[in-house]
C-alpha cells in the first residue's frame, strides 16, 4: 500500500505544478479582470476590490444567503440581482482614471457596503459637475446701463 500511497502523492504533486504553470491560454493583451463577491445574510465578502483602469470588468455576485441581494455600484449604472443559492455576473468597463467607486445591496444598503479601489487609488472618482465658478465670473463692464429720467 505504500507505492500507492508514494504515487497518489506524486500525481496530485504533478497535477497541481501543472495546473500552476498554466497561463489559462487567454490573451495576453486584453486587460480583464474577474471577480467574486458572496453576499451573506446581510454582509458582502470581499468588502473592498481593486480593478485596473481601463480594463473590462466582470463581478460575479454569489448568494450565499437566505435572502436576495444586489450589487449595485451607482457610478456605472450596474446593478447585478442573485436570489437564494444564485451566482449572477455583470460586466462593465472600468473608468480610466484612478480613484474609487463605492458599491451596496439595494435590499440592505446600511450593513452591505463596499469599495472598487482603481489602479490602486482611495480617492474617490470625482464626477463630472459643473461648478458655481462659472456663474460667479460676471463681467460687470456687460451690464446694460439704465438711464434714469430726471423729468419724472
Amino acid at each position: 500500500m505504500s507505492k500507492l500511497w508514494k504515487l497518489s502523492i506524486l500525481f496530485i504533486a504533478l497535477a497541481l505544478l501543472m495546473g500552476a504553470c498554466d497561463d489559462g491560454g487567454g490573451d495576453t493583451d486584453a486587460q480583464e479582470s474577474a471577480n467574486t463577491v458572496e453576499a451573506f445574510d446581510n454582509y458582502f465578502e470581499p468588502t473592498s476590490l481593486q480593478l485596473e483602469p481601463g480594463a473590462e470588468a466582470t463581478i460575479t455576485l454569489a448568494n450565499a444567503g437566505s435572502v436576495a441581494h444586489s450589487f449595485v455600484v451607482p457610478d456605472l449604472d450596474l446593478e447585478i440581482e442573485a436570489q437564494s443559492g444564485d451566482s449572477v455576473d455583470g460586466t462593465f468597463g472600468v473608468p480610466d482614471e484612478p480613484g474609487t467607486l463605492d458599491f451596496y445591496c439595494k435590499f440592505h444598503p446600511d450593513e452591505m457596503t463596499g469599495t472598487i479601489a482603481i489602479g490602486g487609488s482611495d480617492q474617490p472618482i470625482e464626477e463630472d459637475v459643473d461648478t458655481e465658478e462659472d456663474d460667479d465670473d460676471v463681467d460687470v463692464d456687460a451690464e446694460v446701463d439704465v438711464e434714469e429720467d430726471d423729468d419724472a
